[in-house]
């Protein structure tokens, strides 16, 4: 199975492809913008399936998501995001991708996903995990729990936290609970691919 897969956070886009080529039944090429996307695509033609992160250069909105759905004619493109609203979410299927997945889905549970968009299978609300439902109005963190985000985002443990902001490390888990919550992660290492999104870090 061809995946291309589009990306410009260099860890993440290394980390799912050593996942995802371990079994040895899919070959994942990588791209790290848009235009870098659509040139593989004309050089080699469409792939069995794209994933194209939200957010990497020359999406300007949907326009990126709209000329990779164009370059692969029939060949399935699903949205990847770490945070969206409803709306995003239901634009982007409306313009023809296959599905919007969170990024903070467990990596077997992207993989099952990907698996199942290549043998039209997959239902287009599979996944929206942490985008946001009914009005559509962006997740809303305080500015103490955006602080806290943007410490976890940078390595910090919760003691260093602790010690950078003045609080007591008790206060500091309970603000990581609270942020964990609103995200709807388990883990800081899903936290920090939402927080890509929703803070533009």
């Amino acid at each position: 199975m061809r995946v291309l897969f589009a990306d410009d956070h260099a860890l993440l886009r290394d980390t799912l492809k050593a996942f995802l080529e371990a079994d040895g039944s899919m070959s994942i090429q990588l791209a790290v913008d848009v235009p870098d996307a659509l040139r593989i695509i004309r050089q080699e033609g469409a792939f069995d399936l794209v994933l194209l992160d939200y957010h990497i250069p020359g999406m300007d909105g949907l326009l990126g998501l709209r000329q990779v759905i164009a370059a692969q004619g029939d060949a399935p493109v699903i949205l990847l995001t770490g945070m969206a609203t409803a709306g995003t979410a239901e634009a982007a299927l409306r313009h023809g991708a296959l599905a919007v997945l969170s990024k903070t889905l467990p990596s077997d549970k992207l993989k099952d996903a990907i698996v199942a968009a290549v043998g039209r299978t997959l239902i287009p609300q599979y996944g929206l995990g942490s985008i946001g439902a009914g009005s559509g109005d962006a997740l809303m963190l305080t500015p103490r729990q955006e602080q806290v985000l943007r410490c976890i985002c940078n390595g910090m443990s919760n003691k260093a936290i602790a010690h950078h902001l003045k609080l007591q490390e008790n206060t500091v888990k309970m603000y990581v609970k609270m942020i964990f919550a609103k995200l709807n992660v388990s883990s800081r290492t899903q936290a920090v691919i939402a927080a890509r999104d929703l803070l533009a870090v």
